[in-house]
């Protein structure tokens, strides 16, 4: 599967920068999509290609370093470079208006965190390379959709809807670092530990920052 994913970041890649080279060469340079934009975007693509190449399968803890690599590094950091500018200039695109919902939205990207995280589920992905590929492209597509959401709109919807995700993914990490007996077949108990520490707190901290960054820009429109 590595040469398969390793030909969706270059086609991704590519397909961005024709988008941003032709965008430019009608607009100006920086117009639609400035060079903040294109480097936040790189960032993004960096990080994933990063975290869907490099061995994380090991231990359960670096198996969700991973996983919050994908959902709240590498999704914000792309949807941060307006991807749908670019590679509109290319190919029309335009996602359903229900998608952009937060509701949805949220609802998608929980389903997608808590499905895979299923003890049996989650075994079955680490046992199947076709699995473990659909367990990583749920868990980035649905991330995408939701900070698309989020920097979208910027209103309070989307601040409910980062309250609400870090709600259950902290309880989730909470209820993995407190537990008393292994959830998942061939991790030990410690490892599980430091996974559930993992999605807790540090991953944690990506939506009150994105909050944080929504009440700056609230501030920034609002009259002196």
């Amino acid at each position: 599967m590595h040469a398969f994913t390793i030909a969706l970041l270059i086609l991704a890649a590519a397909w961005y920068g024709a988008g941003v080279r032709r965008l430019w060469a009608r607009a100006g340079a920086g117009r639609g999509v400035t060079p903040w934009h294109a480097a936040s975007f790189t960032a993004g693509m960096l990080v994933l290609a990063g975290t869907a190449l490099a061995p994380f399968d090991a231990l359960l803890w670096s198996h969700m370093v991973q996983h919050e690599l994908l959902m709240v590094v590498a999704a914000p950091l792309l949807v941060l470079g307006r991807p749908m500018v670019a590679l509109a200039r290319i190919v029309p695109l335009r996602l359903p208006r229900a998608l952009g919902e937060p509701l949805i939205a949220w609802a998608l990207h929980a389903a997608a965190i808590c499905a895979w995280h299923v003890p049996s589920v989650f075994v079955a992905a680490t046992a199947s390379e076709p699995l473990h590929f659909a367990q990583h492209a749920s868990f980035l597509a649905s991330a995408l959709l939701f900070w698309w959401m989020v920097f979208a709109r910027r209103d309070l919807s989307a601040l409910i809807a980062l309250f609400g995700t870090m709600l259950y993914t902290g309880a989730l990490g909470a209820l993995m670092t407190f537990s008393r007996a292994p959830w998942y077949a061939g991790y030990a108990l410690a490892d599980q530990t430091l996974a559930g520490l993992v999605m807790w707190i540090p991953a944690g901290l990506a939506y009150p920052a994105a909050a944080l960054y929504i009440g700056s820009r609230w501030l920034a429109r609002s009259p002196a």
